[in-house]
């Protein structure tokens, strides 16, 4: 039997939503809040507004229990919560650093809510949202402000920071099954409440069929506010820089005549090194990496201090966007009046998201050269189409390389290992050229098929 805990999550998007349908998931009750009126309206029927994986039956399920609940009141909410997520949005500024005016609006908020009203024990307001160093300290200060301007600065709440660790497309199972759950406070009896709420998580003993295997009790790391939200950034940088390594490796790789497919097994491994985040390809996007490298980069030359590794792992993502280019050029020579295909706009497969999506920025590097640019996503090309009106979207595949003088394999979604690469050539102008973004396909089927291969770091 769990123990009881009322929760709030503010902000229904990816984060938020999916960590308040994880916890209905777990029998808690739970409120997602959201200022976002037809947002709001929509989960209350059913369906959800980003694609993932398995969320909307998670969404319904909840809501069919009375487990998930959806509103537009924050202080109501608050009122009823022992625990209440921070989950709103934090996106990149001008200068790189992370906008917490979102963040800040919903702390004041918190504060007044929590004004003049008398509780039975403190609430634990957690920081989801990937916050910089010091945010644990600037949202109590806040809750401390609104609650003076709600008319009482005595107020019972406890700050908590609880960085997620999210992969879209399985951020179910992340959420449920995670490597570890990180969590950074100050005081004793707020993370006693954490421990006592992540329990069935932990120690694996909610019943369900996501994961028949058995698993180890989870990692249960316990820090300082600051710690915390520093291993959120540096466990993501790490990861980004995984990628530009290797990337550099295959770039070396392609002038010397070696395989970076090969190289990259040999290295994985290497238990110090690890086999996953070794893929060559066009490079790390999405809505964390871009975002949380730029945030830490911002961070350390607040410090005054140049964080040069950083930058280098920047410059060479942007790079290999161009890499793709270049490859086109060598094979057609000029790009003008040249239709291209790319196949995937989404930065990863499973997912509708194009935040920072390579496709995009190829797409219009492709515009600026004169190409005509067709672009097929399984989920998201609807969307795409609205984000770069020169991309011409097509639903078909097939009807993307139809006259094409080349494509590109942008996302590796399984469906483009499944091609039926004679078709594909036959459709293509002559001499046809594949230009594999993620090195997904095997270069021996598509050559078997008539059409020139080129991948990343391939010899």
């Amino acid at each position: 039997m769990i123990e009881e805990f009322n929760i709030g999550v503010v902000g229904a998007g990816y984060v938020g939503l999916t960590t308040g349908a994880c916890l209905a998931h777990l029998g808690y009750q739970v409120t997602c809040v959201d200022r976002d009126e037809v947002r709001i309206a929509f989960l209350k029927e059913g369906r959800t507004p980003i694609y993932e994986p398995g969320l909307e039956e998670l969404v319904r399920g909840g809501a069919r229990r009375g487990c998930l609940r959806f509103s537009t009141e924050l202080s109501k909410t608050v009122h009823g919560a022992d625990v209440l997520f921070i989950a709103v949005d934090t996106p990149q500024g001008n200068d790189g650093s992370a906008d917490l005016s979102s963040v800040g609006a919903v702390a004041r908020e918190i504060g007044d809510a929590l004004s003049g009203i008398e509780r039975l024990r403190p609430l634990v307001v957690v920081n989801k949202s990937t916050v910089p160093v010091g945010s644990g300290d600037y949202v109590s200060m806040l809750i401390e402000e609104g609650a003076a301007e709600g008319g009482n600065g005595t107020i019972a709440y406890r700050v908590v920071s609880n960085p997620e660790f999210l992969r879209e497309g399985s951020a179910i199972y992340d959420s449920l099954f995670p490597d570890r759950i990180v969590l950074g406070a100050d005081t004793r009896d707020a993370l006693d409440t954490m421990r006592a709420l992540y329990e069935p998580i932990i120690e694996q003993t909610f019943p369900t069929q996501l994961d028949p295997r058995p698993k180890d009790v989870v990692p249960f790391v316990t820090t300082d506010l600051a710690s915390a939200e520093m291993i959120k950034y540096a466990a993501n940088a790490f990861l980004a820089t995984k990628i530009s390594f290797i990337n550099e490796v295959a770039t070396i790789c392609e002038l010397v005549g070696a395989d970076v497919t090969s190289v990259a097994h040999g290295m994985g491994l290497d238990e110090r090194i690890g086999r996953r985040f070794l893929s060559a390809g066009i490079g790390w996007g999405g809505s964390c990496f871009p975002k949380d490298v730029a945030a830490l980069r911002s961070i350390a030359r607040e410090y005054d201090h140049e964080p040069v590794l950083l930058d280098a792992s920047v410059t060479v993502n942007e790079h290999q966007r161009r890499r793709v280019i270049a490859k086109l050029q060598r094979d057609l020579h000029t790009l003008k009046g040249k239709r291209i295909a790319l196949l995937g706009l989404t930065f990863k497969p499973n997912t509708d998201d194009l935040r920072e999506a390579p496709s995009l920025e190829i797409a219009h590097l492709l515009d600026q050269r004169g190409a005509r640019v067709f672009g097929y996503d399984p989920v998201a090309g609807k969307k795409a189409a609205e984000l770069l009106p020169s991309l011409r979207v097509v639903f078909d595949p097939y009807e993307a390389l139809k006259g094409a003088h080349a494509v590109v394999v942008v996302t590796e979604w399984d469906e483009f290992r499944e091609l039926d690469l004679n078709r594909v050539a036959s459709l293509m102008e002559k001499p046809p050229v594949l230009v594999d973004g993620r090195n997904a396909l095997d270069p021996r089927d598509v050559k078997a098929a008539g059409i020139r291969y080129r991948g990343f770091g391939r010899g």
